[in-house]
């Protein structure tokens, strides 16, 4: 006999809780998580030069997580709730590290941290997945044009000065907000 496992995992009723946002980015203190896979830090850290330089963001600090295919461990998730007041994840670019980097945002979300967790394209269902399974099918997280593994300095600082503005978007407006706008 195959007994056939279900790999996921039923929510216990309730509306999804989102952090409040703040007015602006002027003086927080930013957790960029990134997720190990090779360009991942160097997007990330353009992202975080930017937010400082553009949004007036007080500071950047990088986490890498373990593995890619897993949400950051707890010292992060603690380190990122003690010390920081948002909270951008990704890169994912492949199927595991995608719903990874969208659920680093929603556990960061449930502990009073705004996030914004970036995927590639080519993962959209992946992270749409990952949001369902916690409840929350309607989960924003961003996307940015696949690969970015192999992507040359220069691309990898164009992709982040066309993410930028959503990221900010995204930490300062309410998700819900968000949602009815669309």
């Amino acid at each position: 006999m195959i007994e056939l496992m279900d790999p996921t995992r039923e929510i216990e009723g309730g509306q999804a809780a989102y952090a409040p946002r703040p007015a602006s980015l002027a003086g927080k203190r930013v957790a960029l998580i990134e997720n190990t896979k090779y360009n991942s830090d160097n997007i990330l850290k353009r992202i975080g030069d930017l937010l400082v330089r553009d949004y007036g963001a007080a500071s950047y600090k990088i986490y890498r997580k373990r593995y890619s295919s897993v949400p950051a461990h707890e010292e992060i998730l603690r380190d990122v709730q003690e010390n920081c007041d948002v909270m951008v994840a990704g890169v994912g670019d492949c199927g595991s590290c995608s719903s990874g980097s969208v659920l680093d945002g929603i556990l960061l979300e449930m502990r009073n941290i705004p996030s914004a967790s970036i995927i590639t394209h080519l993962f959209k269902n992946t992270g749409r997945a990952m949001a369902r399974q916690w409840g929350d099918p309607d989960y924003r997280f961003l996307i940015m044009e696949h690969p970015i593994a192999n992507l040359p300095d220069d691309l990898l600082q164009q992709r982040a000065e066309t993410i930028v503005g959503q990221v900010v978007e995204l930490l300062l407006t309410d998700p819900i907000e968000l949602r009815k706008a669309a």
